[in-house]
């Protein structure tokens, strides 16, 4: 069932801006070795350069950014990005 419902492929972006890789992109660069089996195919990882999130006066919230399909995550920790995944891949 799993495999069924992950037709899609899934784009996580990592901000590797100062300020995100000091406030944890540095941890979440690795994530893909953490990954399940089934997303190995699923999901690609890549880092981005800064996304400018953070210089919006606290309009996005705060460092580290992530974007999962487009969407940012603020304060990104691997929690956020794996349950981001998740619901790309309409998977629980």
């Amino acid at each position: 069932m799993w495999r069924e419902s992950m037709q899609a492929k899934v784009i996580v972006e990592i901000c590797m801006g100062t300020t995100c890789y000091v406030m944890g992109s540095a941890h979440l660069a690795g994530i893909a070795a953490r990954f399940p089996e089934a997303w190995r195919d699923c999901v690609t990882v890549r880092g981005m350069r800064c996304s400018g999130a953070c210089q919006q006066a606290g309009q996005y919230g705060r460092a580290p950014f992530v974007r999962v399909n487009g969407k940012l995550l603020s304060e990104a920790d691997e929690g956020k990005v794996f349950a981001a995944i998740r619901e790309a891949l309409n998977v629980e």
